[in-house]
């Protein structure tokens, strides 16, 4: 794909290998314009107007725009993006190919692959194996590409393509859930979980999705009491009485009909999982009775930015590998902007860089260290509201991370100035913790980290 407009800035790519060129102001803004008009059937070809163009840009910002403005913007436009992408006859249109345009490419695959069209109990092989093509096609969503026009009540087809692509985007989640439900994977159904509270949070009395979410509860171990809770949860937001299908599927799942529960394979490990685990076991000390949910792949920063959905906690000693990579921090910063207007949040649990626990703990690691990351992390903290961080003053033990309600990590911090590892954080195991288990650990760290929390200084501005 050659150009970005589901992001507040359009982006353009010169070619496969370069990055990406922002086409910030009113250049990125007409951008977008032509390229909606290009990307649709009823319009393509269609030529707009200097004066259309002024219209529609002084309804989508603050201030007043001429026409005699409009080839300006078109000609700076020609000159980042290439003068042949952009026809000038009986006004102006763009020449790119829709398939070049991301939100087209995004449309065509919730076409083609039938995604409005399905429900929880019509899931096939087909959409479970394209799961993490599922993933891949929701991260691509930064913003609706017609967000800047939604309100432009005089251009019909605007109007309508913002809500389109919000119908695309509603159906794409659903989908997601329903994969997650019926993929007899239990990690994945606590994540769709997490989906269908979000959905919840933005509307109370979407009754569907209080169904899935009871019958997702019921189907996890533990179900029963879990279940009881969440009735009373309906109850109180349904207070003149809950919703006859709804109360339909509470009472089948409570009657033990088990075709209504998520199936969860529970079969033995594979020998591959089971040395891990001992593995696992041995190097961290756990018993071996702990009932254990192991990732192959380390939670580091892109892959806990992957796996939130609405809400991730963080305790380290100074979130070093989340701002020191470029592309790293520019996924953080993208997760940022998502919860702020979702509703979610980020906390971050870090070593004050100016207590005395600090300097001890650079004295152990052999190193000053650097307290750059504060400065950068305090500057994405005044830029987005989901986003907060507090102090601590005490040697790290632990690395925590909390994601959502299904995933609960810890790694070892070792402060022994005898062992090199006390240098190596990062490559210590990262182990998963189950929350359903019997004695479930995981509700230690969740504790821990609250408690540190709220006694911890928030990060001055």
């Amino acid at each position: 794909m050659r150009f970005a407009i589901m992001q507040r800035t359009p982006g353009y790519y010169p070619d496969e290998a370069a990055a990406e060129e922002a086409i910030a102001g009113q250049e990125g803004m007409v951008l977008r314009l032509l390229l909606l008009y290009r990307g649709r059937s009823m319009t393509r070809g269609r030529s707009l107007t200097k004066e259309e163009i002024a219209r529609h840009l002084m309804r989508s910002g603050k201030h007043a725009v001429s026409s005699a403005s409009v080839p300006g913007y078109i000609t700076r436009l020609r000159r980042k993006i290439g003068p042949d992408r952009i026809h000038s006859t009986s006004g102006y249109s763009s020449a790119a190919d829709p398939a070049d345009v991301d939100a087209f490419a995004f449309a065509d695959f919730i076409e083609e692959h039938g995604i409005c069209n399905v429900d929880v109990d019509s899931v096939t092989a087909e959409y479970l194996d394209m799961y993490e093509n599922l993933l891949d096609l929701h991260a691509m969503w930064k913003t609706n590409p017609a967000l800047p026009f939604a309100d432009d009540q005089d251009d019909e087809f605007l109007v309508s393509s913002y809500h389109e692509f919000e119908r695309y985007l509603d159906c794409l989640r659903r989908c997601i859930i329903y994969v997650e439900l019926r993929s007899h994977r239990k990690a994945r159904i606590e994540k769709a979980i997490s989906r269908i509270e979000q959905l919840l949070a933005q509307d109370r009395f979407d009754e569907q999705s209080w169904a899935l979410l009871f019958r997702a509860r019921a189907s996890l171990p533990g179900g029963e009491s879990a279940s009881s809770s969440l009735v009373a949860r309906i109850q109180r937001q349904f207070p003149g009485g809950i919703p006859s299908e709804l109360l339909y599927v509470i009472n089948r799942v409570t009657s033990g009909h088990t075709d209504a529960l998520f199936e969860i394979d529970r079969g033995q490990r594979t020998r591959e999982d089971q040395q891990r685990v001992n593995q696992l076991v041995q190097t961290i000390g756990v018993s071996p009775s702990s009932e254990l949910e192991l990732r192959r792949s380390k939670l580091e920063p892109q892959e806990c930015i992957r796996q939130t959905v609405s809400r991730l906690r963080f305790a380290g000693i100074l979130a070093t590998k989340w701002v020191a990579d470029s592309y790293v921090q520019a996924e953080f910063a993208r997760l940022l902007e998502r919860l702020d207007s979702s509703g979610g949040s980020v906390q971050f649990l870090l070593l004050d860089p100016e207590s005395e626990s600090y300097r001890r703990f650079s004295e152990l690691r052999w190193s000053a260290g650097s307290a750059q990351p504060i400065d950068i992390l305090r500057s994405l903290s005044s830029a987005h509201h989901s986003f907060t961080v507090r102090l601590y003053d005490a040697l790290p033990t632990f690395r925590i991370v909390l994601i959502d309600q299904n995933i609960v990590s810890f790694s070892p911090y070792l402060m022994d100035p005898s062992t090199d590892r006390a240098q190596t954080g990062w490559v210590a195991p990262h182990i998963i913790l189950d929350r359903t288990a019997p004695w479930p650990l995981a509700h230690t760290f969740e504790t821990l980290f609250n408690e540190t929390w709220r006694t911890a200084t928030p990060l001055t501005p």
